[in-house]
């Protein structure tokens, strides 16, 4: 049995670390569709496409049909991220490194630039055809390992292979049959807010590198000139959920047997565990943290 989840949602909605957790507790392959597209926006910077992009559509299609895609997930050495857990208080996220034509662009495609065209670019229906070969393609090669749970006694509760996919379209238009489908949600604000923490990160760690190679540093940890506010990403956000919502291949919708999960108010370890319990009880295992 190949069990599916399909994790949709807007922006910054916390999809693609969620979507990691799950699939690295129960030992199955994870895909980043969002990361996808982001590829091919690089693409677009990176060959001048960006200024007249609807000029350029079928030549960014087939830079798209003939690029090489990656998405790995560093497996913890320790599979239970619960053990992990138990000890430190908080889940500890699986790092992704994706690779586009073997180049590790995993910091590249998260840039503001990035940020500011990914919408365009996944909004046209050619580009959405291109991405949707990736996907599959990538889905059925992923890492589908079968795992084994001790149940009560002497039973042991076989875990089948499986993916699991965040995006936006996955439930409604890459896997409509998945056999779990989660609509993860939150305002707009927390997602600004988290955004925001994303990139500040990246750049503290950029900065660090750099001043560890130059063997100095100035010991200045404040944003960059430019660097956009947490209300400024909250407003892209709100533009890039209206572009999803009404562009016309694809659109973000909820699917009608998808369950949805407001995690606003949510602890990333809640929102984790409710959806592995969730993807449990869809392959006849017993519930493992209600008690957590």
């Amino acid at each position: 049995m190949h069990f599916t989840i399909a994790i949709d949602g807007p922006a910054a909605s916390g999809k693609s670390s969620t979507a990691r957790a799950v699939a690295q507790e129960l030992g199955f392959g994870y895909i980043d569709s969002g990361s996808i597209y982001r590829c091919a926006t690089l693409l677009a910077l990176r060959n001048n496409m960006a200024g007249d992009i609807d000029e350029h559509w079928p030549d960014l299609i087939n830079l798209i049909g003939k690029a090489g895609v990656e998405i790995k997930i560093q497996s913890s050495s320790n599979h239970s991220l619960s053990a992990v857990a138990a000890k430190t208080g908080r889940l500890v996220v699986p790092n992704v490194q994706v690779l586009l034509d073997g180049e590790d662009v995993s910091n590249d495609i998260r840039t503001p630039e990035v940020n500011r065209l990914v919408a365009k670019v996944a909004s046209d229906g050619g580009v959405r055809s291109a991405v949707l070969d990736i996907q599959r393609s990538l889905a059925a090669s992923a890492d589908t390992k079968v795992t084994e749970t001790q149940g009560s006694g002497k039973e042991s509760n076989a875990i089948p292979g499986g993916v699991v996919m965040d995006g936006r379209d996955v439930g409604t238009t890459v896997f409509p049959n998945a056999e779990l489908k989660i609509y993860l949600d939150a305002s707009a604000m927390a997602r600004a807010i988290r955004r925001w923490d994303e990139m500040n990160s990246q750049w503290k760690k950029k900065q660090t590198e750099e001043a560890a190679g130059k063997q100095e540093s100035k010991g200045d940890s404040s944003v960059p000139v430019g660097y956009p506010s947490v209300e400024d990403i909250a407003r892209e956000l709100e533009q890039r959920d209206y572009a999803d919502i009404n562009r016309q291949h694809s659109p973000l919708r909820i699917a009608p047997d998808a369950v949805v999960i407001d995690n606003t108010n949510l602890t990333f370890e809640q929102q984790v565990y409710s959806i592995t319990d969730l993807a449990r009880e869809r392959m006849g295992l017993q519930r493992k943290y209600d008690d957590i």
